[in-house]
């Protein structure tokens, strides 16, 4: 029989400190790779469960019979992240809020392909609050807004969350709220990103720090967007709207993305390879660029 348990028991426990020093209850459990080809990821007695291929599913019971056992996990979320039509069970309908650095997210661990926050991202946002203090910040393709929820929480004097999506504007929002940051100086804009961009130079608005962590590919009034071919005007867009000393943070999650310097000019662009969190350790889920 396959001993999930001893692999769940020393990733816990090779993490247990970090997680525990800065108040973390949403984290990576288990990368997909062998014996078990799908991700684990937890939210305090909440296991997600994103399934990458068929090979995962006689491995089901023991995995949560496993999880049950090490950390008491109550309740199971599967994700279907293969190309396959592979039948999973269904949850019933789960909000739950969490913790992460002193911020407070809610998340939807039933209803969507992602749950509201991307954890591999929790050092990337840390870092982004750790310049915020006295500054603007612009957070766009904002998702639920967890960027602009540790910039303001850091002391940031506005944030500007840009989603297309009413469904995520509403839920930026709330997390806003979540985290006592108030409305007056925490903007949440319903528009695409490079039609911001326009409006944001017509009308003179200007930022220290603008996030981009745009999809991979998307569609918007027929109109498709793909992160290769399209992050050159983005990225000179943005840097148009970037006052004296601040910086975009360009990130995809794009495994085969290859940034197109030629078309960038006039900016210094420096990858930042440590904002991976211990958690996530062994696999690359995203990459960042800071632009100058």
């Amino acid at each position: 029989m396959i001993d999930l348990l001893s692999t769940f028991q020393s990733n816990f426990e090779r993490r247990q400190l970090y997680l525990k020093k800065n108040g973390i209850e949403a984290y990576r459990l288990h990368v997909p790779d062998a014996p078990l080809s799908g991700a684990v990821d937890i939210y305090n007695d909440n296991a997600v469960i994103h399934v990458f291929d068929q090979s995962f599913l006689p491995l089901r019971d023991r995995c949560e019979e496993d999880l049950k056992k090490l950390l008491a996990i109550k309740r199971f979320f599967y994700k279907n992240k293969s190309k396959d039509d592979i039948v999973l069970p269904v949850a019933e309908h789960h909000e739950t809020e969490i913790k992460e650095y002193g911020c407070r997210f809610h998340l939807n661990l039933s209803d969507y392909l992602d749950t509201g926050l991307f954890l591999d991202h929790r050092e990337t946002r840390r870092w982004v609050a750790s310049q915020s203090a006295g500054r603007t910040v612009l957070n766009t393709f904002a998702y639920t807004g967890s960027f602009s929820v540790h910039a303001g929480r850091a002391g940031a004097v506005k944030t500007i969350s840009v989603d297309l999506s009413k469904t995520y504007c509403e839920w930026i929002k709330k997390n806003l709220a979540l985290n006592d940051l108030s409305p007056e100086t925490n903007w949440v804009y319903k528009m695409d990103t490079l039609e911001f961009f326009k409006y944001a130079k017509k009308k003179g608005l200007t930022f220290d720090i603008i996030v981009i962590d745009p999809p991979t590919f998307s569609r918007n009034k027929g109109q498709s967007f793909s992160v290769q071919n399209d992050h050159p005007a983005l990225i000179s867009d943005a840097l148009a709207l970037l006052r004296p000393g601040g910086f975009i943070l360009f990130s995809t999650n794009d495994q085969e993305f290859r940034l197109n310097r030629s078309e960038l000019k006039g900016c210094k662009i420096e990858e930042k390879k440590d904002l991976i969190p211990p958690d996530f350790e062994g696999s690359i889920p995203h990459r960042c660029f800071i632009i100058t």
